[in-house]
């Protein structure tokens, strides 16, 4: 069956996006080669990471006024080049120093994706149906997640941990190849001038729009609890004597299950549309009560990979729509409010996330706190964003 113009464009847009993830997932299994490569520290191995993750998060908030100036397409184009930079470095560092320069560069230049690729996918849908666009786009970016750690291991083994940026830098390209031929301008630039006072009355009118925070918070709770997850699940599985293979496959299937939500939202938007929020919601409230039963009862695996899948169904079914609703709400600014919307999620994720690990006392209460985290994400976008007023076709 052969792709629509415009669902191949969603793909391609998926796929650049992607990249931004690639660059950390795929590095994860190679990461104490790697450090012992450069000559860093565990904890030196560790900033290669969270460093790339503070970038990715502030630098949205630079390409979003770029972009309503200079249209989407150019800061697309930019950010692919700088990436592609920032993986040469990389794969040429010889130090740490090197190594978390190249990593601030490639996390620039992978932050302009998000901004200008969400945006150009609902740049042309019609109002009121930009979740079934951004869950094509979603489902394509998830699938790096799901892969990349089996491959980069396998590609590290065979190669070292250069050709994990080798590989990155060819994919880049093509990308950027693809991106020249296929992907027009989806709205041109205003053409203001970019004054700081503006961009910061900018970024409070979105904030301060109707229902914008609460479905921004509950989406930051809703990955705060998948971080939470990724930091603690390891645990559970060692002392249940997982192997590494064993835990690859516990990972991924939890990944298909976002990749099956996401993949599920046109679907029900096309037939059952006032349906999407009450699945979305009961598959994640069913994963929090599952996941607070098991930690009052035992860290059992099986039950984590079935309390987790069920909140990556509802993420899936749930996080298109709490985007294009927020975006849906102020098109005319729809990069200011998709950059602030991916900043609060990563940065807010992984400081919810981190304080949770430092605060609670055991396994069972960080397990319990990934249930709170969702539930509470249920309200904020149930009792809050609820109340907003209603988007007008």
């Amino acid at each position: 069956m052969r792709l629509s113009a415009a669902t191949g464009r969603l793909v391609l847009l998926g796929a650049i996006i992607a990249l931004g993830s690639l660059a950390i997932q795929i590095i994860v299994p190679a990461l104490p080669m790697l450090a012992a490569g450069i000559g860093a520290t565990p904890s030196g191995g560790q900033l290669i990471i969270s460093l790339y993750l503070i970038g990715l998060a502030l630098g949205q908030l630079i390409w979003a006024p770029i972009a309503d100036r200079h249209g989407r397409r150019p800061v697309l184009l930019a950010g692919i080049v700088i990436f592609f930079v920032g993986t040469l470095i990389c794969a040429f560092a010889g130090g740490l120093g090197t190594m978390l320069v190249g990593r601030v560069v490639q996390a620039i230049g992978a932050s302009s994706s998000l901004v200008s690729g969400r945006a150009m996918a609902t740049d042309k849908a019609p109002v009121g149906q930009a979740a079934a666009p951004l869950a094509v786009l979603t489902s394509v970016t998830l699938i790096s997640p799901a892969l990349a750690p089996a491959i980069g291991g396998v590609l590290a083994g065979l190669g070292g941990w250069r050709s994990l940026f080798w590989i990155l830098a060819a994919l880049t390209l093509l990308g950027g190849v693809l991106a020249l031929r296929m992907l027009p301008e989806t709205r041109p630039g205003d053409g203001k001038p970019l004054h700081p006072g503006r961009l910061v009355r900018t970024y409070a009118q979105v904030a301060l729009h109707s229902g914008y925070l609460p479905l921004a918070f509950a989406n930051a709770l809703i990955s705060g609890g998948f971080y939470l997850f990724l930091a603690v699940s390891p645990f559970i599985l060692a002392a249940a004597g997982a192997t590494s293979a064993q835990a690859g496959l516990f990972y991924s299937g939890v990944a298909c299950a976002i990749i099956g939500g996401t993949l599920t939202v046109p679907i029900i938007l096309r037939h059952w549309p006032a349906r999407l929020r009450m699945l979305g919601s009961t598959a994640l409230a069913a994963g929090a009560v599952t996941v607070i039963l098991i930690a009052a009862t035992g860290a059992d695996p099986i039950g984590l990979f079935v309390a987790m899948s069920l909140i990556a169904l509802g993420a899936g079914l749930t996080g298109p729509s709490l985007l294009a609703e927020a975006i849906e709400r102020q098109r005319e600014r729809a990069s200011t409010a998709t950059s602030l919307f991916g900043t609060m999620q990563m940065g807010g994720a992984a400081l919810i996330s981190t304080l949770a690990v430092r605060i609670a006392p055991s396994v069972a209460v960080e397990l319990a706190a990934i249930g709170v985290l969702v539930l509470l994400a249920l309200a904020a976008r149930h009792l809050w964003a609820g109340a907003a007023k209603p988007i007008e076709p």
